[in-house]
């Protein structure tokens, strides 16, 4: 049986997660009665969490920001893995932390709505964080265990 040599492990990380996370914007991420459409995508969300604090949606905008910081601890994995670290593990806790919420702000008008389920879309991109930050610690003990073992 022949092993798979991966040469660069930041790489096949990133390429990995980032396949995640664009499989987690084209499906649905949230479902609601009381939403037009009765679900949104993982797309909708990104761009919609973005804006949502010109409506009022501090909170959203806040599970929102696991997105900047999902990115920040990519760019921040090849100069400074323990930022890297922070960063991507705070994400993941912000968008894991959204499992509680019972409703979201639906209109500008401050109309929140009950969430019915979180679907596949959110669960995909929650899997995306969670693998480059289990990737990033990976990644940084092994380092360490290399340069203590060339030392």
């Amino acid at each position: 049986m022949t092993r798979l040599k991966i040469n660069n492990p930041k790489i096949f990380l990133l390429t990995i997660s980032l396949i995640v996370y664009v499989i987690s914007l084209t499906q649905t991420a949230i479902s609601s009665n009381e939403l037009e459409d009765k679900s949104l995508s993982g797309i909708a969300c990104l761009v919609m969490g973005g804006l949502a604090i010109l409506g009022g949606g501090i909170l959203e905008w806040i599970i929102w920001l696991a997105n900047p910081l999902y990115f920040l601890s990519i760019v921040l994995l090849y100069n400074s893995n323990n930022m890297a670290k922070i960063f991507s593990s705070l994400a993941t806790v912000i968008a894991l932390s959204f499992t509680a919420w019972k409703e979201i702000l639906l209109s500008e008008s401050g109309r929140n709505g009950k969430i019915d389920s979180l679907d596949f879309g959110y669960w995909l991109w929650v899997l995306s964080l969670t693998i480059l930050t289990i990737g990033i610690f990976y990644i940084s003990k092994k380092s360490v265990k290399q340069y203590k073992h060339s030392a």
